[in-house]
């Protein structure tokens, strides 16, 4: 086993490592973008090397009937989305590579006991990425380029922000103070209703998270349930009269349409798989749907499309569980951490109704939404910890 100071300098290597890695792909939304497909392969050693020191000499990682059901349900599904193929086009190696880092990095977050983000540290990440990524251009164009994507961005950087508010240092406070003034008012100049939805809904549901606790596991099925029947309402609502007056209210409020090309782009893909014959596996991780670059701005639509009804139905069932090991929290031991993590966690699957960055290949928000997951993951199976039997 590994002593206290050498498990904090591994962790303090392991969050520069992804947290220096993240900002690197921040930039892929800047004029600035260097990434090559082949620079995966480096990040992916790296933290092959480091999971396999961790289980060598810091074997300290949660083993109960909980950790072993979300360790399997990720693997299963993301074994299964990343060998789910289409033989008749190209491989896609450097996406495959991609979602095995994702894979890997989850489980390291979510399973060790001790915590390996190091929430101090991220402070200075943020204050960094705005500065460097984010001010020069709104100091240059007082607005982004790629400004959804960077919205979105601004919106899960913020959780640091938000999970970091009792920050005791007074410099990494103020740090903190203006790295969340400054990313709200990002939000807003980026003008993606997507990500300021979910970050309401985050502020809604930190508030009343303890009333919800009880009802998690039927509040976060009704979203996907309600997000899945959306898809074929949404599909279908735009010639009809009451889409004709909910697009009206939209622009008159937003100044954007309610049916901004979405509802056409679903209907194809879903179409395309409908009619190849292939609506349990769908046609493959390597095809992409023909046009806006594969990328189909829905969570399930992006599964459906490349895995079908196997794939849906796999993050469901990774998601409930999440959603059931979260109920079985005692309400006392409800904290700030459980609260901005549950809450990020439900904006998050909010904002998969109109984006798919779970499983697209945005590699920054992509890589954030899972590390905030994994987050919570790791918090739940931590408070559950002694109320299970654990496995020996």
């Amino acid at each position: 086993m590994l002593k206290n100071h050498q498990i904090y300098l591994v962790k303090l290597i392991l969050n520069v490592f992804i947290l220096g890695s993240l900002f690197i792909m921040g930039m892929q939304f800047t004029p600035f973008q260097f990434m090559s497909k082949e620079s995966l392969i480096g990040p992916l050693v790296i933290l092959i090397a480091i999971l396999i020191y961790y289980l060598i000499f810091n074997r300290d990682f949660i083993v109960s009937k909980s950790s072993l059901l979300i360790i399997s349900l990720t693997i299963i599904f993301f074994t299964y989305y990343i060998l789910n193929i289409n033989m008749q086009v190209p491989l896609k190696p450097h996406y495959m590579l991609y979602l095995t880092i994702i894979l890997l990095t989850f489980l390291l977050i979510s399973t060790f006991k001790n915590e390996v983000i190091l929430f101090p540290v991220s402070i200075i990440f943020v204050f960094l990425y705005i500065n460097v990524l984010f001010l020069p251009r709104l100091i240059s164009y007082m607005s982004f380029t790629n400004a959804n994507s960077n919205g979105i961005i601004a919106f899960l950087l913020l959780f640091f922000c938000i999970i970091n508010i009792r920050e005791s240092n007074n410099i990494l406070r103020i740090m903190n103070i203006y790295n969340t003034l400054f990313l709200i008012a990002a939000l807003f100049i980026a003008t993606s209703r997507a990500a300021m939805l979910a970050f309401v809904v985050v502020i809604f549901i930190y508030l009343i998270v303890k009333k919800l606790h009880k009802y998690i596991f039927s509040f976060i099925a009704s979203i996907i349930i309600a997000s899945q029947a959306f898809i074929f309402i949404y599909t279908k609502a735009k010639n009809t009269s009451l889409g004709t007056v909910l697009n009206d209210i939209t622009v008159k409020y937003t100044g954007k349409n309610l049916f901004s090309g979405r509802e056409r782009i679903w209907g194809e893909a879903i179409d395309d798989v409908v009619h190849s014959n292939r609506i349990w596996t769908g046609v493959g991780n390597n095809t992409q749907y023909d046009g806006f670059n594969g990328y189909l701005h829905n969570l399930y639509v992006q599964l459906f499309y490349q895995s079908g009804f196997i794939g849906v139905l796999l993050i469901s069932a990774l998601i409930l569980a999440i959603a059931f090991i979260a109920m079985k929290v005692k309400t006392h031991k409800i904290d700030h951490n459980f609260k901005i993590l549950f809450a990020y966690f439900v904006g998050i699957l909010v904002l998969q109704i109109f984006e798919g960055h779970l499983i697209y290949k945005f590699e920054i928000i992509t890589m954030l939404c899972w590390i905030i997951i994994a987050l919570f993951v790791n918090k739940i199976l931590m408070l559950n910890l002694n109320n299970e039997s654990t496995i020996s």
